[in-house]
């Protein structure tokens, strides 16, 4: 994959080309690889191979097209390649993947314009200059891990495959935005999508197009999902044949030959699901793959509760039955959970909802990068696509009455008929007004923001549908995971792919009917995938229903860096952090992580602690980068 950046001057202006160098080398300080760099007028391009980019994109580019006069950037990793090839009607005597992915999409983009963007599937993004007509184009795939941040005024325009050069140019002060903060902060997603914790820097949402000219900025989304018809086959089995055809093509094209692929491995399905299928397209090459498996360093029986909090047994039966995976077990024990708050702080410069598990993150990226892989595939976005629970009440009358009996059913019925102002009403009747303390927001805070009723009142707090509780958790057009994926894996030389994020598997499976994810007869849940993955995935696997909980031993892991927290507690406390941040919540909280061995002093850690600790970190880092931005005005 590739950094992709620009700079354009909309009053016209000639751009300067140490404009371009500054933003390249925050981008890569120290890149052994080749730089693409155009400078031309009122418009600057530069694009930066990673080390795990296709030797296509490791010689310096030609980024300007003469024949047809435009400047173009890209980083590209293409699903549909054999179509696009053929509908472009492009010289495959070479063989198919002779021509690079980034060819592929410029070629697509010369023939079809601002239409491209929805004919072609994959993680890509691209820039195109039109210096005739002055008009620039960006663009980014539908669901993919790729990411674009932008900064737009009156007079410039400049953008970026991450924040970090922006921020470098210094245009404009960071301004905090509290209400994305906030939102941040209580698991409220709707700050997904646009916006950032910094109001100067916007980021393009998957699946949108951004045209600029000097007098107008605009931005449409290309591509939609939540008008997916419904698909009807005769049987059950159809689904699953169906399936698998959508979801091996979505893992084949994730592995291109020539390059060095592993995958992340838990106990899980979905994982299991992504190890297995590219075991067995490896297995035809002779090929043998790398799985890594996060252990934790001690017993987590005591936090975990129901759930399991070492995979390792589930994730060394799918190997086995694969017969070709190797499992690399790490415990992260060399990253502590607040070095690893402070390190993505630096990459994806913003705080994560997950941030307490952003040690092991990091360490997994760090140990893929140093195994010599160029690709990890992951199985992120599976339980909204191909293992989805299902409703109940999509099943026959019958199965739902014997699973929920006749008052929980009643109830149920009920709610999903009531309309949303209804639920509204009777939601902020029953909510505690305590609500906040689950969080480590300031009361104030959320109270001056109405944080509570502006929730609820959301739309997608109470969904009416599966189809679109399943989209609330997708957030097509809007979701930030890809941009995170991108981030982080550009920052050890690796590219992320997640076959459960492919756009035409996510199609499929949103269009399966909700009453098929349930086998009535035995009321086995997550049933299209248990089902495809008969023969592939080990009974033990396949049918267990028990929830794997993800850093499960934070707490002991605190505990361990211990003055790191107290450190980080008072740089809160001492910053504006302060004003957004129940600090001596936290202290409380913190008190009881490291004297209670509970799941509630598990999910504290996660939702209280280390959540709040990394949104406090940032806003004081906004703060000082605003106070160094006005330092020179003031002299």
């Amino acid at each position: 994959m590739t950094h992709i950046l620009g700079f354009v001057r909309r009053d016209g202006a000639p751009v300067e080309a140490s404009t371009l160098a500054v933003m390249l080398e925050e981008t890569v300080p120290s890149a052994p690889r080749a730089r693409g760099e155009w400078v031309q007028g009122a418009a600057a391009l530069g694009q930066v191979p990673l080390p795990s980019a296709p030797a296509s994109e490791l010689e310096a580019p030609a980024l300007y097209e003469r024949d047809v006069g435009f400047a173009f950037v890209a980083t590209a990793r293409l699903d549909n390649r054999e179509e696009l090839v053929r509908e472009l009607g492009l010289d495959r005597t070479g063989g198919l993947w002779e021509v690079g992915d980034r060819a592929l999409l410029l070629a697509a983009y010369r023939r079809w314009g601002e239409s491209a963007p929805a004919r072609v599937f994959g993680d890509w993004s691209f820039a195109a200059w039109h210096p005739g007509e002055r008009r620039l184009v960006l663009a980014r795939d539908q669901f993919g891990h790729t990411a674009l941040y932008y900064y737009a005024d009156a007079d410039v325009f400049a953008f970026a495959s991450s924040p970090q050069p922006l921020r470098k140019l210094g245009l404009a002060p960071p301004a905090l935005d509290e209400l994305y903060l906030a939102q941040q902060l209580i698991s409220w997603t709707a700050y997904h999508g646009e916006r950032t914790i910094d109001r100067s820097i916007r980021r393009l949402p998957p699946a949108h197009v951004l045209s600029l000219s000097p007098e107008r900025l605009g931005v449409h989304c290309y591509w939609s999902i939540e008008g997916a018809s419904e698909l009807r086959l005769a049987h059950r089995s159809e689904y699953v044949d169906a399936f698998r055809q959508v979801f091996d093509q979505a893992v084949r094209t994730r592995i291109p030959p020539g390059r060095d692929v592993g995958t992340t491995l838990s106990g899980g399905l979905d994982s299991g699901a992504v190890a297995a299928t590219a075991a067995l397209a490896l297995k035809r090459r002779s090929a043998r793959l790398p799985a890594f498996t996060w252990v934790p360093f001690t017993d987590t029986t005591a936090f975990t509760g129901g759930r399991f909090g070492n995979e390792l047994p589930f994730a060394s039966a799918t190997a086995s039955a694969a017969g070709n995976v190797d499992i690399r077990t790490f415990t992260s024990q060399r990253i502590s959970p607040i070095q690893g708050i402070r390190r993505a702080l630096e990459i994806f410069g913003e705080p994560m909802h997950t941030a307490s598990n952003a040690f092991w993150i990091l360490d997994l990226l760090e140990l893929a990068s140093t195994s010599g892989c160029d690709v990890l595939l992951t199985g992120q976005l599976g339980n909204a696509v191909m293992s989805w629970t299902g409703d109940p009440l999509s099943q026959p009358l019958a199965y739902q009455l014997q699973l929920l009996g006749a008052r929980r059913w009643a109830k149920a019925r009920v709610k999903r008929a009531l309309p949303s102002p209804l639920l509204v009403r009777h939601a902020r009747r029953r909510l505690n007004p305590e609500w906040y303390r689950g969080t480590a927001i300031h009361p104030d805070f959320a109270r001056r923001l109405n944080l509570a009723e502006r929730r609820l009142a959301d739309p997608e707090t109470f969904p009416a549908t599966p189809l679109q509780e399943r989209i609330s958790i997708l957030k097509p057009g809007r979701t930030l995971v890809g941009a995170l994926w991108a981030q982080f894996g550009a920052a050890f030389g690796v590219a992320v792919s997640d076959p459960t994020s492919d756009v035409r598997l996510i199609e499929f499976a949103l269009s399966v009917p909700d009453r098929v994810f349930i086998d009535p007869v035995t009321g086995l849940d997550r049933w299209l995938i248990r089902e495809s993955m008969r023969d592939r995935l080990p009974d033990e696997v396949r049918l267990n229903r028990r929830r794997g909980i993800q850093a499960g031993d934070l707490v002991p892991r605190l505990r361990a860096c211990h003055g790191e927290v107290e450190d980080a507690l008072g740089e809160l406390a001492a910053g504006p952090a302060a004003e957004y941040l129940d600090v001596p919540y936290m202290r409380i909280v913190w008190q009881t992580i490291q004297t209670k061995n509970t799941p509630e002093a598990l999910r504290k850690a996660d939702t209280v602690l280390t959540r709040g600790i990394m949104a406090g970190l940032s806003v004081n880092s906004l703060d000082q980068n605003a106070t160094a931005h006005r330092r020179p005005a003031d002299r």
